[in-house]
């Protein structure tokens, strides 16, 4: 017999919400999980204690943004309706069905009330509850590398950086832009003015973001994370990165691998100063090959000059050249004479004279010449790409990090801290999880 279902609403339901959300969700480990009582005692300097209305609950507040961020919804607006709705959003987040969920404007205006410091704190805290659990130690290695982010502004918002009229400003806006002809240095986003255009192989031309992330190797637990404009060279914050990590988490850093964006010979010999071992490749292939040994030329550290294979000296220009390098030079009335100037590999000049270039830090360059043949680099060069470049790939597939949802560097600072945060709790679940099962282990084995 074939049934048919007479709907009637009711209009009363009683029914524990918990008992629908299933033991193994997400959201039900998050909670048992994670201590998130701290908020409120984060948050208390922005509330007044006697006086006004009370506000959102600080921490129903940051379990909104959460959800959010966990299941990779782009827009306020849409987070709240989903809420609405979703009886597992709700219990996380603290809400009965009878209350009402926040717009999406209390959302926006809670975020800019608290400011990216409170973001900030709220990142450390879950790293803190990291270290608890053993996630992270007091002595480790890491491992850093960026992404672009596509900015929440079109190219077309590009309008040149000198002051014009109005009406000249409305002719330009009219006219179809010349994308060969905009850079960063004659053109600004009016829509989203610290946003920057960034040129990559492989990537499509517009306004970008760069999120620069340090992670701890052994557990992929995200130390750091930094918001810049789209053409920020990597290593011009790298090792400003490595010290926040040091000083904002009071650990020691012992290795620190990155890709050969970061292999400059500045970034190396800071971290060496500092010491921490660098495993990074070096910047060029060029890096450290000049003319050598193998091409009869000598060089004597002590007296800082180089021996030629006649014997006669090339001696350091009085100032660094064009390119940085240093140059040593040698008389061309020595040289004109030469029996061997056909075949000497050294630079012509005028007037017969040979020039050797030099990079400052060539001695350090021609160490990692050596070190990056061996089997121990290329093994942690190959754990990089899995572990570094996997923790990327997570923040932008799947916890909001792929374009900005919001517009100015601290607002994208934010988002940065919470995609980062979410990706903690993760690791954190499984160390917690793995904790419980050791301890169940250890309660039967005592029985025994």
């Amino acid at each position: 017999m074939q049934g048919q279902k007479q709907y009637q609403q009711q209009l009363f339901y009683y029914f524990d919400i918990e008992s629908l959300i299933p033991r193994n969700h997400l959201l039900r480990k998050i909670d048992k999980c994670i201590d998130l009582s701290f908020i409120r005692d984060l948050t208390e300097s922005f509330y007044c204690s006697n006086n006004g209305r009370p506000s959102i609950d600080p921490e129903i507040f940051f379990r909104i943004v959460l959800v959010g961020y966990f299941y990779n919804i782009q827009y306020d607006r849409q987070l709240c309706e989903e809420i609405q709705y979703n009886l597992a959003y709700r219990w996380f987040c603290k809400l009965s069905l009878e209350d009402t969920v926040p717009d999406h404007s209390s959302l926006t205006r809670i975020r800019d009330r608290l400011g990216v410091n409170i973001f900030q704190q709220f990142f450390n805290k879950i790293i803190e509850q990291c270290k608890e659990y053993g996630l992270v130690k007091s002595d480790i290695d890491v491992m850093t590398d960026s992404t672009l982010i596509n900015a929440n502004a079109s190219i077309d918002s590009m309008m040149p950086k000198n002051n014009e009229s109005q009406e000249e400003t409305t002719k330009t806006v009219s006219k179809k832009i010349n994308y060969k002809k905009i850079s960063n240095k004659t053109h600004i986003s009016t829509t989203d003015p610290d946003s920057t255009l960034s040129f990559k192989k492989g990537k499509s031309q517009g306004l970008k973001y760069k999120a620069h992330m340090t992670i701890d190797t052994e557990s992929r637990v995200i130390l750091d994370t930094k918001i810049t404009t789209g053409a920020c060279h990597d290593s011009q914050v790298y090792v400003e990165q490595l010290q926040n990590v040091i000083e904002n988490h009071d650990i020691h850093i012992s290795k620190a691998i990155a890709d050969r964006a970061y292999g400059s010979g500045e970034s190396l010999q800071s971290l060496i100063d500092h010491g921490i071992e660098p495993i990074i490749p070096l910047f060029s292939g060029k890096s450290g090959s000049i003319v050598g040994e193998a091409d009869g030329f000598i060089y004597e550290e002590d007296q800082d000059r180089y021996r030629c294979s006649a014997g006669n000296y090339l001696t350091p220009f009085p100032s660094k050249l064009d390119d940085g390098r240093i140059g040593y030079r040698l008389s061309g009335k020595i040289c004109k004479n030469c029996p061997i100037q056909q075949s000497c590999k050294a630079t012509v000049l005028k007037h017969h004279m040979r020039l050797i270039r030099r990079h400052p830090h060539q001695k350090l360059f021609e160490h990692f010449l050596v070190k990056m043949k061996t089997e121990a680099f290329y093994l942690r060069m190959t754990e990089r790409f899995w572990k570094m470049e996997g923790t990327i790939s997570e923040a932008k597939n799947r916890h909001c990090l792929s374009r900005a949802k919001y517009r100015g560097m601290k607002k994208m600072q934010i988002q940065a801290y919470m995609s980062a945060s979410v990706q903690n709790m993760k690791r954190l679940i499984v160390a917690f999880l793995y904790l419980m099962f050791l301890l169940l282990i250890l309660k039967k084995v005592s029985k025994k």
